[in-house]
């Protein structure tokens, strides 16, 4: 049997922390690394949360065999751009993060996906940056306050 990998992303206010790849089944995981978390979790200040997305991710026509083989697994469909659109289960642990006014913000998560390609790599790997970026008010925002 084919063991799957799981890719495992910590970040911290916009910065990538670390990138790590684990020969796991990704429910099996998300369980050990929440279990692992929970260490990290700063309890006076944050909440304790792991919220289960699933990601969507469009790739261009025409793909290989071994991408359609790959893509497939996560309830793929073609779209009307000319593109194949599928989802990919990606699971956020927050352990470090605050209330600021209305916003919810993550100083510092760990994200978890399986390892389908480069390209849904970078993806999530971005996804895991945006998340714990610092949020900064708008022109829009500080006219609104005025």
């Amino acid at each position: 049997m084919d063991l799957s990998k799981t890719l495992v992303l910590r970040s911290r206010e916009g910065s990538l922390v670390s990138k790590t790849t684990i020969d796991s089944e990704i429910k099996q995981a998300v369980r050990k690394i929440v279990a692992d978390a929970v260490s990290l979790w700063a309890l006076d200040t944050s909440d304790f949360i792991v919220i289960r997305d699933m990601y969507p991710v469009s790739v261009k026509l025409p793909i290989s065999k071994e991408q359609y083989d790959l893509y497939s697994k996560y309830d793929m469909s073609r779209t009307t751009n000319g593109s194949v659109m599928f989802n990919v289960p990606v699971y956020v642990i927050s352990f470090d993060n605050e209330w600021q006014e209305e916003d919810y913000v993550d100083k510092e998560v760990i994200v978890v996906a399986p390892v389908v390609d480069q390209k849904v790599e970078e993806i999530i790997t971005e996804l895991a940056i945006e998340a714990t970026k610092p949020k900064e008010e708008t022109d829009e925002e500080l006219e609104e306050n005025d």
